[in-house]
């Protein structure tokens, strides 16, 4: 049975690290052994996926380094 949803607010600078980090280790078994805890990333990085316009583009690796950069330095 599935409980009512649960609804989490990211930055888009956020939602893209996020994004790119589920997507770099959702697959690796050694990290997450069990298929539910892979089948909630995956579900995560789908929602992810269909926020997010620049996983698609050429530049994207430049656009997240970006992001973390922003991320990295926002309090300084």
């Amino acid at each position: 049975m599935d409980r009512e949803k649960t609804v989490i607010s990211l930055s888009h600078d956020e939602a893209l690290i996020l994004s790119d980090l589920l997507h770099n280790i959702s697959e690796d078994e050694s990290i997450f052994p069990d298929i539910a805890d892979r089948q909630v990333l995956w579900s995560i990085e789908a929602q992810l996926d269909k926020a997010l316009t620049e996983p698609f583009l050429p530049n994207y690796v430049d656009i997240v380094n970006e992001a973390k950069n922003r991320i990295r330095y926002k309090d300084e």
